[in-house]
């Protein structure tokens, strides 16, 4: 005779009982799942939007650099060429676009490209950022990737110098329009006659400030 397993029909209580304990830990997991999400700004009492709020939450904002990590001396700046060293745009060249002083990132036009989809369905590339140190000035002298030292004039300029070469290396120019700060007179401000004007009695408000000593102690008497 040959072994026979007979399976047992599982009761409506074991059923029941099965399927409240997975709801009942779906739901715990959910809450931890939302608790965990929460926690990095609710745990440290960071005060929303602050570098250090943006740092501790993931969800939402880009990977900031700490603030000991951060490059105190920036050598590059918006307008410069500069030749990729490291990378999977290693020996290419490109100008710089833009500088993120808050991550150490600069971004280099026609490098590092992403392509992307806008809401007409069209597909264009866009420049993602490289790091900092990925990227090395180009002497003018002979057109090759060096090391740029820092110095100063005698007027308190700053002036870029190539170790390659020796030459200097001239700041680029600002790409942004400078505003236009001159200002036009209304009829609500105050001349400049007017605000330079000395109107404060030096002798009138010692008088004042004794009257009211002399107030204060008699009142205060015992």
């Amino acid at each position: 005779l040959k072994p026979c397993w007979v399976q047992q029909q599982p009761s409506s209580f074991h059923v029941g009982f099965t399927s409240g304990v997975v709801s009942m830990l779906g739901s715990v997991a959910t809450f931890t799942t939302f608790f965990r999400a929460s926690a990095p700004r609710a745990q440290t009492g960071l005060l929303p939007g602050t570098l250090d709020a943006l740092r501790s939450d993931r969800r939402f904002f880009p990977k900031l650099a700490k603030p000991k990590d951060l490059i105190r001396t920036w050598k590059i700046r918006a307008g410069d060429m500069v030749y990729i060293n490291s990378g999977k745009e290693k020996g290419n060249q490109g100008q710089v676009l833009l500088c993120d002083p808050a991550r150490n990132m600069v971004k280099v036009k026609g490098l590092n490209l992403r392509k992307v989809k806008d809401d007409d369905g069209n597909v264009r590339y866009i420049e993602k950022k490289i790091h900092y140190s990925n990227c090395a000035l180009i002497d003018p002298l002979d057109g090759r990737p060096t090391r740029v030292g820092l110095t100063f004039t005698e007027d308190g300029d700053v002036i870029r110098l190539a170790h390659r070469s020796g030459k200097v290396l001239p700041w680029p120019e600002d790409p942004k329009p400078k505003k236009d700060v001159s200002h036009v007179e209304g009829p609500k401000d105050t001349p400049p006659e007017k605000a330079l004007e000395k109107t404060y009695d030096y002798n009138a408000d010692q008088e004042s400030i004794r009257i009211a000593r002399l107030m204060m102690s008699k009142y205060n008497r015992t």
